[in-house]
């Protein structure tokens, strides 16, 4: 390194230093204080947030318990209960009228309630699950719902029904006054429940829960039946029970809560009064009414509840704003695609979205604090947490806020801190370069007079006369300077005696790369030629399209002239198709390729042998015969197929290569025998097999270039396995794409690997 640059980079180095810890240090109290400021701002939504949800819980219950208290409350309940009771003696409902009723019940479960159900339902419900049993509860269903002119989501908007039952009149005169406070102070639906028996004698909305039983009917182990048991034989009024969400059948299986309070009439309780909790309002709280930024939460930032089992008991703010992205988002985190349909369905997250995080971890265990860690989306945040006091539920509220806007002024102040930062440094480099310009120019200037010297220009005036180091190094260049030219002179002659023998030999170099050039010429016209030779034996498209209308042939020699083949011929009524793997590949290969052919179309044309195993036995004593008294072993492996075009029959002979059949669906492999067509360990006769094949079977018959050929990302072999997967998966399709995607698969798969062997795969379809 020159002596300039040195010095440049030290006092370069040296700013840099200081100014990097400098910039480090400002960079992280400004990160410390502004995240003290998030944490700080998210705490007091937190706290906010929790004292609103809080105080709305506590409101609910003042409503629930003034309503159950309330005089007109109790005589409601009362009169619904006696005119529950007597309803079928009121109308002289006989068992015939009964049978038609249940008839109509039967028709709108079916037809209405269950195909709706069955929508939001992984297990899916039949009518036996869902309907009520008990006559009353058939009556009144018929008589409020089914009857009911109205479309369902709007049913509460009637008033009575065509007779004049008690159950009629105490409807008249309650329902409008019970409806207009669920409507005011938004409630899903209001319940009266018979303490003794649980049958549900009113609700708001009508919805098939109306009149059935808690005790006996469809809807006995839902959340609802427990809010009713937790409070159906309390002693004190005061009691209330609140039942967190679960799916609800009676909703279409939408996460619905429950809160329940006893009515008494005096000291006897009667019934009990339950709000199917509202789930508007609370999204308001937790929400700002959508208005996230107004209290602080900027563009990414929400509060929200999680219960004991990790669900968000709110809308998700990314669900209301963004539902596209929101929903992108569940599937790239692979939530069960049931869940993400759930919530398309309801277009809610309450009691479906998961959020299983350090922080509601934490908070669930009793602790509050704040932490920075990923949220439900995987994104990172900056979290205040703490357990959430209502009734009896176990949960916990989130204040968040993305940890990027949160850190977005710390990322604009990095940001100048790095502009100033170059602005200095270029500033540092310009001041250090004039600095030590000012002393390296003399050595500089040596330097080149130097180099002039190495370029051999001895009559350079090299400068002396300097009382400093650099005189004292000039006077010694001086002196080389003499040296040199007399060592230049001795040089240039042994130069002139090397350059003409290396004349020489680069003239008797380039005449032997002639000779080559043209001895590889004659080789490659030699085998180009072979390959003509060898496409003309090999089986002609025509003739295949002839005897086999659908078919395909993937054929890839690894090097110009191939050891693998196809063949085929006919004899009298009977088709003849091989696929062939010869020993070696090249042009030895294609030798060996060219004398195995030449015997099969002995044994077939002259010796007239018809089955494909009998004709395999021949062909391998030609072999022996001919290649293996010096001792070799060369053969092939190979298949032959027979097809009488007579009867249909495919029969065949193998030897190692297995065909495969595609049926139905399946994959089939068949047996092929375990030795070659030639010397081997065994020298059994081959086996005849049949093939029962039907129309629309497709028979693939290969060699084991294709299996064996090494890649994808590991290098590793194709193996047999994968390739019947490939065949199974396209064997749908039309025979030539088959090909494509047969080509496509092995070049993707070999990539930039060099092809090892022969390549031959074969499909025939049946018609």
């Amino acid at each position: 390194m020159k002596i300039g640059v040195k010095i440049t980079l030290t006092f370069f180095a040296i700013a840099f230093l200081s100014m990097l810890v400098i910039g480090i240090i400002s960079y992280k109290r400004a990160k410390i204080s502004l995240e003290k400021q998030s944490f700080e701002k998210l705490t007091a939504v937190r706290e906010m947030k929790a004292s609103q949800i809080q105080d709305y819980f506590r409101i609910i219950q003042d409503q629930l318990t003034t309503t159950a208290r309330n005089p007109m409350m109790v005589e409601a309940m009362r009169e619904f209960k006696n005119g529950y009771n007597t309803i079928r003696e009121e109308l002289k409902i006989g068992d015939e009228k009964l049978s038609t009723l249940k008839e109509k019940s039967v028709k709108y479960f079916n037809t209405e309630f269950i195909p709706r159900l069955n929508k939001n339902m992984e297990v899916k419900t039949m009518l036996e699950e869902e309907q009520s049993r008990n006559a009353e509860a058939i009556i009144l269903q018929n008589l409020y719902i089914y009857d009911n002119p109205n479309n369902i989501g709007v049913k509460h908007k009637f008033d009575r029904s065509n007779d004049e039952s008690a159950y009629t009149k105490a409807h008249v005169k309650y329902h409008p006054v019970i409806r207009d406070f669920l409507e005011k102070f938004g409630y899903y639906d209001i319940f009266l429940i018979d303490n003794k028996t649980g049958n549900v004698v009113y609700t708001v909305y009508k919805e098939v829960d109306f009149a059935s039983s808690l005790t006996e009917g469809p809807y006995r182990n839902t959340n609802l039946a427990s809010a009713f048991n937790a409070v159906k034989d309390v002693k004190e009024r005061s009691e209330i029970r609140l039942v967190d969400y679960k799916p609800y059948h009676p909703s279409y299986n939408a996460p619905s809560s429950f809160i329940a309070a006893p009515i008494f009439d005096g000291d006897v309780e009667i019934g009990v009064l339950v709000f199917q909790m509202p789930i508007d309002k609370i999204n308001d709280i937790m929400t700002n009414k959508q208005e996230w930024a107004k209290v602080g939460l900027g563009t990414t930032g929400e509060t929200y509840i999680v219960a004991e089992d990790y669900t968000i008991r709110n809308q998700s703010r990314f669900l209301i704003e963004d539902s596209t992205n929101y929903f992108k988002m569940l599937e790239d985190l692979k939530v069960d695609p049931k869940t993400i349909i759930k919530i398309k369905n309801f277009k809610s997250t309450i009691g479906l979205q998961e959020v299983r995080t350090k922080g509601t971890e934490e908070a669930l265990k009793g602790n509050s604090d704040t932490r920075i860690f990923k949220d439900y989306r995987g994104v990172p945040v900056l979290s205040a947490y703490k357990p959430l006091g209502i009734l009896n539920m176990h949960w916990v509220i989130m204040s968040e806020i993305d940890e990027a806007e949160a850190f977005a002024e710390v990322h604009a102040l990095r940001k100048n801190i790095l502009l100033a930062f170059a602005g200095l440094l270029v500033l540092v480099f310009g001041t250090s370069y004039v600095v030590s310009r000012q002393i390296t120019k003399p050595l500089k200037e040596l330097t080149i007079d130097a180099q002039e010297l190495g370029n051999g220009n001895m009559d350079i005036e090299i400068p002396t006369g300097r009382k400093d180091e650099i005189g004292t190094l000039a006077d010694s260049f001086k002196k080389m300077q003499t040296s040199i030219a007399k060592l230049i002179g001795d040089l240039r002659h042994i130069n002139h005696t090397l350059e003409e023998k290396v004349e020489e030999r680069t003239a008797e170099v380039v005449k032997q790369k002639n000779v080559i050039e043209e001895k590889q010429k004659e080789i490659v016209d030699s085998i180009m030629y072979a390959k003509r030779i060898q496409t003309t034996i090999l089986a002609s498209e025509s003739f295949l399209n002839k005897n086999l209308p659908e078919h395909f042939v993937y054929f890839k020699p690894k090097d110009i002239v191939s050891g693998d083949f196809y063949w085929a011929t006919s004899k009298d009524n009977r088709f003849y198709f091989a696929v062939c793997d010869s020993t070696g590949h090249g042009v030895p290969g294609a030798f060996m390729s060219l004398l195995n052919i030449s015997f099969l179309n002995e044994g077939i044309s002259q010796k007239v042998i018809e089955q494909p195993n009998e004709i395999l036995n021949h062909v391998r004593r030609r072999l022996i015969k001919n290649i293996s008294k010096e001792g070799g072993k060369d053969g092939m492996d190979g298949i032959l197929l027979c097809i009488d075009s007579k009867t249909k029959q495919y029969t065949y002979a193998a030897a190692h290569n297995k065909p495969i059949v595609v049926s139905n669906g399946a994959t089939v492999e068949y047996h092929a025998d375990k030795m070659p067509i030639g010397v081997g360990v065994r020298e059994d006769d081959f086996t005849h097999h049949a093939l029962p094949l039907k129309k629309g079977d497709i028979l693939y018959m290969y060699t084991d270039g294709y299996a064996d050929q090494f890649g994808g990302p590991k290098g590793k072999k194709f193996k047999y396995k994968h390739l019947h997967e490939v065949l199974l998966n396209n064997s749908h399709l039309p025979m030539a794409e088959q090909k494509n995607i047969l080509s496509k698969t092995f070049d993707d798969w070999k990539g930039s690997l060099e092809q090892i062997d022969d390549v031959c795969v074969i499909g025939i379809k049946v018609v």
